[in-house]
């Protein structure tokens, strides 16, 4: 029954697409609500996951269970999501250290604010001071001034230490994925 379902798929049948559609909707969306805690996303990412199992339906195989490559398809499609949200507030993290006039950036939550603190503890002190004074709002000059170094100095240490920040937090996947996932609620 699926090999002849995925096949009809394969042939550009709306009808059997249809089918899979009523069949894993709900399914699809619960397994993302439980992911993200948002009905919104949820329901974009069942969208999302059924456009990519159209535009891909030449790729399926008869011989794979139809659930395993419908829910296959519903991972990549989260992680995509997941990845685009990270890279948001990598990029943010970035534009942040390079401007010079910012103003005060509300802590979203405590726990948030812990998870950075901890990480922040993992990098070299200079670093760590550098970038607190930075998040504190102070300028690049300001800094500078503060602790005698060049304001390129201030500049090289916040590059350095955002990389390492980033290098931290994809080696320690449980952040990375508390990151994630709460950029996503």
């Amino acid at each position: 029954m699926e090999k002849n379902l995925i096949e009809e798929i394969q042939g550009n049948s709306e009808v059997a697409f249809t089918t899979v559609y009523n069949q894993y909707h709900a399914k699809l969306y619960y397994y993302f609500f439980g992911k993200t805690r948002s009905e919104t996303i949820s329901a974009d990412l069942v969208q999302s996951t059924f456009l990519k199992f159209w535009n891909y339906r030449d790729h399926l195989n008869p011989e794979i269970p139809l659930s395993y490559q419908v829910f296959r398809i519903a991972k990549t499609t989260l992680i995509d999501l997941l990845r685009q949200k990270a890279k948001a507030r990598l990029v943010s993290l970035e534009d942040y250290a390079a401007a010079e006039n910012i103003p005060e950036i509300p802590v979203v939550s405590p726990s948030f604010a812990e998870e950075i603190k901890v990480t922040l503890n993992k990098i070299p002190p200079q670093r760590s001071k550098i970038m607190k004074l930075r998040l504190n709002g102070w300028t690049n000059q300001e800094i500078a001034d503060q602790m005698g170094i060049s304001k390129r100095t201030v500049e090289s240490q916040l590059n350095k230490a955002i990389k390492e920040i980033r290098t931290l937090i994809s080696g320690d996947i449980m952040l990375w994925t508390l990151l994630c996932v709460y950029s996503v609620s």
